[in-house]
């Protein structure tokens, strides 16, 4: 995939293009940018898929918990595997941010990109915010700069609109199920192992504590998951738990995989862990060993899901 990064030195690419954060790359984004492809085929033109390098809400609005649904490089992964053969990356910052929409389709897409046609999504909205500003007026806006704005179809699942919001409350409430059916794709973060006290170790199921490499991430509800985790191109099934370990009344929140039918010094490696599904939240028990035997039941409830044996 061919990716800009300087506008200011692109020659009109004489193209259809569709713009958006792209968060998570959902079904809905896929479908988004096949229809836009369809687009830009049946008029002759090449077709380019315009987003951000830093989402637009870290630079205007105080984030105070993790929202992304993927890093950047994910991000960038996922758009190529989707077939996009260029994308341009806006340096969004406060200067293009104060553009009108109208502006903003004059000056960049325009003049700079060179779109002919700009597919926008059914709910999506560009440029400073206007007081009821609508998909009829980008409509006006592209007819007086020379760009034909037209509007793409919502993509749904059992009868909602997939969304990145909508991925987002069912990480909220620990769904991953259904978080990797509006995907297409099990949902995964990505990180370092580091160091921990050690107490999985203790009681015989050693854990993998894992640092995120992008912190804005969001991690699902608290609680414990099935997961697959990939170390060095292969793929393990393990059982995950996220939050406070109230059991030993830890004061952050952690996130520590147990690998199954794994051995071997992982620290400082990278992994990439995939969520499957939600085994129970957590539970403050009253020993150690009655830690032990649940992990137990735990594991033996993933072996049996993956037809495996310890």
């Amino acid at each position: 995939m061919e990716i800009i990064t300087d506008i200011e030195v692109v020659t009109g690419l004489n193209t259809v293009a569709t713009i958006g954060s792209f968060d998570g790359v959902h079904k809905g984004h896929v479908a988004m940018i096949n229809e836009a492809r369809s687009i830009a085929q049946q008029r002759g033109l090449s077709f380019t898929v315009i987003t951000f390098a830093q989402h637009p809400r870290l630079l205007f609005k105080k984030v105070d918990k993790p929202f992304l649904l993927t890093s950047f490089k994910e991000k960038m992964a996922l758009l190529s595997n989707c077939g996009v053969e260029r994308c341009v990356l806006l340096p969004f910052d406060k200067a293009m941010a104060t553009l009108s929409a109208r502006e903003f389709m004059e000056q960049v897409l325009c003049k700079k990109l060179g779109v002919k046609v700009l597919a926008v999504g059914y709910d999506h909205r560009f440029g400073c915010p206007k007081h009821n500003e609508s998909f009829l007026d980008y409509v006006r806006y592209g007819k007086e700069v020379g760009i034909d704005v037209v509007r793409m179809h919502p993509y749904s699942a059992n009868g909602e609109n997939i969304s990145s919001s909508a991925v987002r409350r069912m990480l909220d409430v620990g769904d991953v199920v259904s978080v990797n059916r509006l995907l297409g794709r099990n949902y995964s973060v990505c990180g370092n192992v580091v160091h921990g006290e050690a107490i999985g170790r203790s009681i015989g199921f050693p854990t993998a504590n894992i640092a995120l490499c992008e912190p804005m991430q969001m991690l699902p509800l608290d609680g414990v998951y099935e997961c697959a985790v990939e170390i060095n191109g292969e793929r393990y099934v393990g059982v995950m738990n996220i939050g406070h370990k109230p059991t030993l009344g830890a004061d952050e929140r952690t996130v520590e995989v147990f690998i199954i039918n794994f051995s071997g010094d992982i620290y400082d490696c990278n992994v990439r862990v995939q969520f499957v599904r939600r085994l129970r939240e957590e539970i403050r028990f009253a020993s150690l060993e009655e830690l032990r035997r649940q992990i137990e039941k735990d594991v033996s409830d993933v072996l049996k899901n993956n037809n495996m044996v310890l």
